[in-house]
């Protein structure tokens, strides 16, 4: 069975902020421009490269091979949600794993007979397809439904021993584990995001980063509660 670690990551806030356009795409432009560079710059061959594709404000992140530890997703999850704090937003990942393929031979024919790049014509409008699909997607969505509202990375339970013990790993609801993405230092996510070329802080700037963030929105308590305790940030 295919078994494909696969991360999805969207932007907290993004539907509530989206009347102030410019304040809602700032953070999905370095969550897209993150993805971008860590795919093209540090893992870019053939045995390392990534998947990636975008579902609205967020993406689905997907491994060539199947990895026995999941450090290199976890590395790649926690550099992305650090580049999207230093532009002055949030985001929410989730880690799993699974097949992905490409599924367009499935589709009709008469979808598939017209379509170029992805793009469909409806008479004068435009439709547009995605081409792939899989359980990578689905699980990794599947774990981000069952977490808790925050700004979280979160992990089944049950992979929690294919993590190094130097993340800061938290058991929460739902058989999920919370994994802390602001505190801490680790030897891959800072050569992720030098050799990608990401925007890095020190941590004492991202936990500033973070409670700007807190007090110029309107965030549920609960929300600010659990991002605050899961990343050992005082409110």
């Amino acid at each position: 069975m295919d078994k494909r670690w696969s991360i999805y990551i969207d932007i907290e806030g993004f539907g509530a902020r989206y009347d102030q356009t410019m304040v809602a795409l700032l953070p999905l432009n370095a969550l897209m421009e993150g993805i971008y560079l860590v795919g093209s710059k540090k893992y870019n061959d053939d045995v390392d490269r990534l998947f990636a594709h975008q579902f609205g404000d967020g993406f689905v992140i997907v491994s060539c091979f199947e990895e026995e530890k999941l450090d290199r997703a976890t590395s790649i999850a926690i550099a992305l949600m650090r580049h999207v704090l230093a532009s002055g937003g949030l985001a929410k990942a989730s880690i799993s794993e699974g097949g992905f393929s490409d599924i367009k031979s499935c589709y009709p024919n008469s979808v598939t007979d017209n379509e170029h790049d992805g793009v469909v014509s409806i008479g004068a409008g435009l439709m547009t397809i995605i081409p792939v699909m899989g359980t990578a997607l689905i699980n990794a969505v599947s774990v981000d439904k069952r977490s808790p509202s925050g700004s979280l990375l979160t992990i089944d339970s049950g992979n929690k021993d294919r993590i190094s013990s130097s993340f800061q790993l938290n058991r929460i609801e739902n058989n999920l584990h919370s994994i802390n993405w602001l505190m801490g230092e680790h030897d891959l996510v800072a050569e992720i995001l030098a050799e990608s070329g990401l925007n890095v802080q020190s941590e004492e700037n991202r936990v500033t980063t973070l409670q700007k963030y807190i007090n110029e929105n309107k965030l549920k308590p609960s929300w600010v509660r659990t991002t605050c305790f899961e990343q050992k940030v005082s409110i």
